[in-house]
């Protein structure tokens, strides 16, 4: 059964990550929506406590935000699920729950996941849409509807093959320090200026 929102506009965020956990997929390509989301959190740090609840597979955290200073006591809370990529939906939809007890219905959800579809150093903000054979958002429209949440893609590019075999290698791989670089010099500070957005419900 999908799950719907109101469509008042939101300004309390839920956001959350994909990608693979342990140590080995830690620094990879697909595990990059982890990894912006480790950079948010520590931007946070100081305002934001950690969650506890038996329904919640994942780390989540939540306080004040710092993403609009002339919101001072605005709330954000970041989830990252502890389970694979392909099975993340329903980790995913329990924060959302957990999101919506919390804020009432003044939740907005926010998927951070990597793109192959386009170049390092470029971000594409869309709600609805297919997933683009992305097996994590396959698995959150499983049970949310893909025009209910907003998905933030970073640019990791893509190999000159199309075989499965070689796409499937080049994702799991760690992420270059050169494009590490350009991403957080470009992508974050484009992220951020997006969630800012987003919190003021623009």
């Amino acid at each position: 059964m999908l799950l719907y929102a109101s469509r008042q506009p939101y300004r309390n965020l839920l956001i959350c990550s994909l990608g693979n956990p342990g140590h080995k997929y830690a620094k990879s390509r697909h595990s990059l929506g982890h990894i912006l989301l480790d950079f948010l959190v520590a931007d946070h740090h100081r305002q934001l406590e950690r969650v506890h609840s038996p329904s919640l597979d994942g780390d989540l955290t939540e306080g004040i935000s710092s993403l609009n200073t002339d919101l001072l006591s605005q709330r954000i809370a970041l989830f990252k699920p502890c389970t694979y990529m392909n099975v993340s939906g329903m980790a995913i939809v329990n924060a959302w729950k957990w999101s919506q007890k919390k804020y009432g219905q003044s939740s907005r959800l926010v998927i951070l996941h990597d793109e192959l579809s386009l170049p390092v150093g470029k971000l594409k903000m869309k709600v609805g849409g297919s997933s683009k054979g992305h097996n994590g958002l396959k698995s959150i429209a499983t049970y949310i509807a893909p025009d209910q949440f907003t998905k933030c893609g970073i640019g990791i590019g893509r190999p000159d093959s199309r075989s499965p075999e070689v796409v499937a290698d080049y994702v799991l791989r760690n992420i270059p320090p050169s494009d590490m670089t350009v991403i957080m010099d470009q992508v974050y500070p484009q992220l951020w200026q997006i969630l800012a957005k987003l919190e003021k419900g623009t």
